[in-house]
């Protein structure tokens, strides 16, 4: 999956890492179901993680230096939009009063 940052993401799984001085550090968590977005994304080998604007945590020593503790990107996923210009186009009369199937999905 492929994320970025000002991406917004919503909280899929509240379960975090166990690791004592992480967990030592994280003063706030993520929520369940809850949307935030992605201010930065730390990479180190195969795991990815993000810290939030709307959360923040102090920064304390890791293996890969200083810096504030990030969450697994594994328990996010990005937000879903949805366009409402379908049901727009529903509301718009037309000459024969019933709109064809095709008409509706844009002629898909």
């Amino acid at each position: 999956m492929s994320f970025h940052v000002g991406q917004q993401i919503v909280c899929v799984n509240d379960r975090f890492s166990r690791d004592m001085r992480w967990r030592q550090t994280v003063r706030n968590f993520p929520i369940l179901h809850s949307i935030y977005t992605i201010r930065e994304i730390h990479v180190e080998g195969p795991l990815v993680g993000f810290c939030f604007h709307e959360i923040l945590n102090p920064c304390t020593w890791f293996a890969a230096g200083f810096g504030e503790p990030a969450f697994n990107s594994r328990n996010f996923r990005p937000v879903k939009t949805t366009s409402i210009e379908v049901f727009k186009r529903l509301l718009v009369p037309t000459a024969r009063g019933v709109r064809a199937f095709e008409d509706i999905r844009g002629g898909v």
